[in-house]
Parts: C-alpha cells; structure tokens; sequence
C-alpha cells in the first residue's frame, strides 16, 4: 500500500528534449499486461498517485524537469539544465527552446508556473506530494528561464522535480479547472511532453503512440496497457505470447506462470512497518514497543511469505537507498522480550506462559488492509509473537476504509502499512509534519524531540553522502529507543517478459511506476 535523492551540487544528465541522436523508429508495438479495474482509466498520477495505469501512462507521457537515474540520483529530464543556488535555497532552470508539447505548442515556463499552482491550489488533495512545494515560488526570466525560491535550503530539491510539468494551455491556465476536470481536457487527451501521447482509454485498454515532436524519437511506434481481471487472465495471454510483460508483485502472482518467460526482480522505493498507536495502552511503554520489536523475525517474514521478494529493513528509508542501508549489527541490539517485560512488571502466566500484569493478559490488536501480501505478513507477525508470549489478533479491513475509516481516527493499536517516499532522505511528511493523517507514520514523539528534529533537518540538507549517512544512522538510533514503529521490510517486485522482448536498462532498483521510463530505446 503506497500512501504518498539527492543531488549534487550541479546535476548533470541527457536532457530528453535536447538534440540528440536520431535512433532509427519502427513500427513495433510494446504491449503491457496490468491487473487492473476496467476503464476508462484515470491518467493523471498528480490525481490518483496509487492508480498503477495513471502512474504508468505519466511515466511514458508526462516527463519532469528531472528524472530518476540509473543509480537513483536526479539527473536531466525536460530541463536543459538544473543548477542549485544559495546552498539550496534558489534551484535555477532553463529550457530546451526547442521543446514542443505533441500539439506543437512550446513548452515553456508557463506550463511550469502552472504546475507549481496546481501543487498550491487549496483544492489539491495530495499533500504528500504537495508539501515540498509549499512556500516555494517561481522567478521566472524568460520562457525558457527560471527560479524556484524555497523558504529554505534544500539541497535534496532535484529530486522532488521528479514530478511531471502540466501544460497550462489546455486548462487556460487555471488549475482548478485541471482539477475538476480530472487532469483531462474536455473532449480529448492532454498533450505530451514524453515519448508518447494518449489516443485511446477503453474499458480494456489505454493505447498510446508515438509522440512525433519528442527527441530522440521513441523506437517503438506505440504503446499499450492491456487492463485485466486478474493475474490468471495475464498469465493466459502471457502463455499466448499476446501480450509482452507484465508486473509481478506477490509470490501468488508469480505462482503458474507459463514457461521460458525472464524474470527481473527491482528492489523498489516503497517499505514495509508495523506502527504503533502510542496512546492506545499498553503500547504508551516503550518497554512493550521494544518487546514486541524484539520478538519479530524479519528474514522469517520474507522467506515464509513473500518469499524472497523483500529485504529485512531496520530504519526508515528503504534498503534500496544505498547511502541508507542498514544491517541487524548497525543499531544497538534490543534485550529480549521477557526481560523488556519483565522490567515493565510482567510475568508469565498460565499454561501458555502469556504475559499479564496486575491479572490483566498483555494482548493486543493488529490492524492491516486487504491488499495482498499484507493480512499474510500480520499473520505471520502474529505467530511470532505468540510464541513469545504476547497473543495478538488480527483485523483485516477493506482498504478504502482503512485509512481514513482507522489510521486517521487512531482507531488501531498496531496497524501494519506501507510507505513510498522514493528516493528523496527527506522524512518529514512521513513524519507528519505537514501531512493529512493517515498519510504519515504519526511519530508521535518526534515533535517533541529537538534532537531528532534536527537529526531529520541534517538527514534532508546533508550535502555528502558521509553526512548523510551519519545523520540517517544517528536517526535510526533515536527511533530505535523510542521504537514508534517497527520497519520490517522493503519489498521486491519481479517484471516478467517474453524472451524477445527486449528491455535496455531495466533498473534493479527503482519505482516500479517508473519501469518504462527508457522506454524510447526498447524494442520487440
């Protein structure tokens, strides 16, 4: 469940509109299979940032002034360059004068203005993805020159210009008619600035083509998102060499696929925790937060469930950030439960040998929603802790209902969620500063706690990858102690395709939403 880098000090990379090498187009189709509801589908992933078809189709239709590397690092998207200023604090830009929407209209600092207001517009409802942007402004110089002013240093900014630039001209540059209109113009599609545009969205299909006007011009002479009921149908045309690949993302998926198809695992940005409600008793003692981290098994997890598609992970960035990898030895090792316990005034009692205190059992609720691999993880995190003495039941809840209907009100007392901050060290809406509820981990402690609030400013404004590191270790520790929640893990997703389908660059780390960004060198 997804509820949503860093940069040198001059980022450098192949700016996508620059003149460039023309490669040779052909007529070649790439067919994806996607489980996914029948459409029309939504296209915007401003709009519907978990929708896995609105978040696909930006990739191959909505580039932003910069780009996720190969290694993770921002490099060159639209922009023709990208220059931090005033140690972080200014971010100047400038445009390709020859970069043209597939309508032939000019891209132009306009249509970045007009971005930025959508992010501020009152109306906007993903505050995830707005919050960096509040406070900043836009000097704009020239159509193809630019400023962004932020209230503070942000040396991590090229990674939040990850997002896709809107065109302001078929909004009439008013952004909350981009907003009723549900990022789609009346009567037709929006414009592209990527390799490809939009010119179908069926019950069963969203087809794109090539965009004309993009450089270097895309291989493929087309794309298609083949929309599915469920992975069996996928597996069928897989079989039938119909379609060409598709995302796998649990062992069940993986489960009956046909023969002699390559598999391609990426670690991706998103991960795995178990978050305690401190408010609700008796998880206000740190010494039963603790107790309950110390009785959990992560590689059991991964290799009974998963299996194998996830990383133990022990800090708040997943294990996909290099800088940020951390191992079972990295932090200080936690006493074991019955000592943690037994410290608190527990003991052992009855013939299950569970924990009481005062006659009262020591039980508790774990709260997860019905998205797959999920109610498997909360069981398997149940046994655990059975075993150690600590009996827990476990509530499965629609996911529509789960975040607003139980984070939000604090209706849990351990809930098991996920998160997906990419690849940005910035922590803070995941730390609720800022953040609709429901949409953060609600560290309740962490406004409290000058010291960590100013571990996650260094983490955020650390220029070199040392003081970053040092800063994320020193964060780590101090959650560890105070032990808000448990991270478990990151998980890993596997692209299955056809042996002729031929896919240059496919990351092993990565946003799997971003799979086809290099999408304009891939043929059939």
């Amino acid at each position: 469940m997804a509820v949503a880098g860093t940069a040198a000090l001059v980022v450098l990379g192949a700016g996508s509109l620059a003149l460039g090498l023309v490669q040779r187009a052909t007529d070649q189709v790439y067919t994806e299979a996607m489980v996914a509801p029948t459409g029309p589908s939504p296209l915007s992933s401003f709009l519907y940032p978990t929708n896995p078809v609105a978040n696909s189709v930006s990739a191959l239709t909505a580039p932003g002034l910069m780009k996720v590397g190969p290694n993770g690092l921002p490099v060159r998207g639209l922009a023709a360059s990208f220059r931090e200023e005033d140690g972080g604090a200014r971010w100047a830009f400038t445009l390709p004068r020859s970069g043209r929407w597939s309508d032939g209209a000019a891209l132009t600092t306009r249509d970045v203005g007009f971005t930025l207001a959508v992010l501020q517009t009152p109306g906007f409802s993903n505050s995830a993805l707005s919050a960096p942007w509040v406070g900043v402004s836009l000097e704009a110089s020239s159509y193809w020159s630019g400023v962004f002013v932020l209230p503070g240093p942000a040396p991590s900014f090229a990674a939040t210009a990850e997002l896709p630039i809107l065109p302001q001209a078929p909004y009439h540059d008013r952004p909350l008619l981009y907003l009723r209109q549900g990022g789609r113009p009346t009567g037709s599609f929006a414009p592209s600035a990527g390799p490809f545009r939009v010119i179908a969205n069926t019950a069963d299909q969203v087809v794109l083509k090539r965009n004309s006007r993009y450089l270097p011009v895309p291989h493929l002479s087309g794309f298609v998102i083949q929309l599915e009921p469920s992975s069996a149908a996928v597996h069928t045309l897989l079989a039938r060499g119909l379609v060409d690949g598709w995302l796998a993302e649990t062992s069940k998926e993986l489960s009956g696929l046909p023969a002699g198809l390559v598999r391609q695992k990426i670690l991706t940005y998103a991960f795995v925790e178990l978050l305690f409600n401190e408010s609700s008793a008796p998880l206000g003692e740190v010494a039963v937060r603790q107790a309950v981290a110390a009785s959990l098994d992560r590689s059991r997890v991964i290799a009974n469930v998963l299996p194998g598609l996830g990383r133990p992970q022990y800090g708040p960035l997943p294990e996909s950030i290099s800088w940020a990898k951390l191992g079972p030895g990295s932090l200080a090792p936690l006493e074991s439960p019955s000592r943690l316990l037994e410290a608190a005034g527990f003991q052992r009692e009855g013939p299950l040998g569970h924990f009481a205190r005062g006659g009262k059992p020591l039980t508790l609720r774990l709260s997860v929603p019905d998205v797959e691999p999920l109610p498997q993880v909360a069981a398997d995190l149940a046994a655990q802790l059975e075993a150690a003495g600590i009996p827990v039941t476990v509530a499965v809840y629609p996911l529509a209902s789960f975040v607003a209907g139980h984070l939000a009100k604090g209706d849990y007392q351990m809930a098991l969620v996920g998160f997906d901050n990419g690849p940005s060290p910035d922590l803070a809406g995941l730390f609720g500063v800022g953040g609709d509820p429901g949409q953060s981990m609600d560290f309740s402690q962490a406004p409290a706690d000058p010291i960590l609030n100013h571990e996650l400013d260094q983490l955020a404004t650390a220029n070199s990858p040392a003081s970053r590191t040092a800063a994320y270790r020193e964060v780590a520790s101090r959650l560890q102690a105070d032990m808000p929640a448990v991270f478990l893990y990151t998980p890993q997703v596997v692209y299955v395709h056809l042996p002729t389908a031929h896919t240059p660059g496919l990351s092993p780390v990565g946003d799997p939403d971003q799979l086809f960004q290099g999408v304009a060198d891939w043929s059939t």
